[in-house]
């Protein structure tokens, strides 16, 4: 079968609407994923709120609803009276089992903390 310029064309045009099509898809399932507010305010070990900044990794995860969450982090700031307020996927539930964000604190008094 000989394929003429124009079929090439046409063949051409389905592939990449099919893999726009594709694209897209992964795109829209990447944004689906459903956060919740985890917030609080940051106390010194003085007692005091204290400021600063919080960077938060995590590993790939699946949630419990079936969204896929890649690998990432994210930085926060700790406002003046300690307030911090962040928007994270929610890991109960999650495949694999036993994963857990890291949090590194960076105060405003030149402390450093790492929770889990």
């Amino acid at each position: 079968m000989n394929l003429t310029k124009l079929d090439s064309m046409r063949a051409a045009r389905w592939l990449a609407t099919g893999l726009l099509g594709m694209a897209l898809a992964g795109l829209a399932c990447a944004q689906g994923v459903t956060t919740t507010t985890v917030q609080g305010t940051v106390y010194l070990a003085n007692g005091q709120p204290g400021s600063g900044t919080v960077l938060i990794s995590w590993p790939s995860f699946t949630t419990a609803g079936g969204a896929l969450v890649a690998a990432g982090n994210t930085t926060a700031a700790i406002g003046a009276d300690g307030f911090l307020s962040v928007n994270l996927a929610p890991n109960l539930g999650s495949s694999p089992a036993g994963l857990f964000y890291t949090a590194v604190f960076q105060m405003s008094d030149g402390s450093y903390s790492t929770q889990y």
